[in-house]
């Protein structure tokens, strides 16, 4: 499963978080897969990433995901609401969606914790 999602082309920038009133928590993901995107009868065609976030509520604070490039997210357990692209979405488990190039998502965790998947690579 996870070498066919490693499979999707993406481009991804690692960002700063912002400035504001967006609250600074710096948050740390898990790396579970790094390597090159097969490609048949070549070289690698990129690197892929598969990171795992735990989120944690912070009595309600917005925390920002410190990826600006395109990207996959999946909610693995937990709700959120995440907002990019200046809009704010409800997110259950189970949900996938994607974030393009140069947007930036917030999350607020709904419960007491949310667990975060993101799928990213580079050429």
């Amino acid at each position: 499963m996870t070498k066919g999602i490693a499979t999707i082309a993406l481009i991804a920038l690692f960002g700063l978080p912002s400035t504001g009133a967006i609250a600074q928590t710096k948050l740390s993901p898990q790396t579970l897969y790094e390597g090159p995107l097969p490609q048949k009868d070549a070289a690698p065609a990129g690197q892929t990433s598969i990171k795992s976030w735990k989120v944690f509520n912070r009595k309600g604070e917005v925390q920002y995901i410190p990826l600006t490039g395109f990207y996959v997210a999946h909610l693995l357990s937990g709700d959120i609401e995440a907002t990019f692209d200046g809009q704010t979405t409800k997110f259950e488990p189970g949900a996938y969606w994607t974030v393009k190039v140069g947007a930036t998502m917030q999350v607020k965790v709904l419960g007491e914790m949310a667990v975060l998947e993101t799928i990213t690579a580079t050429k």
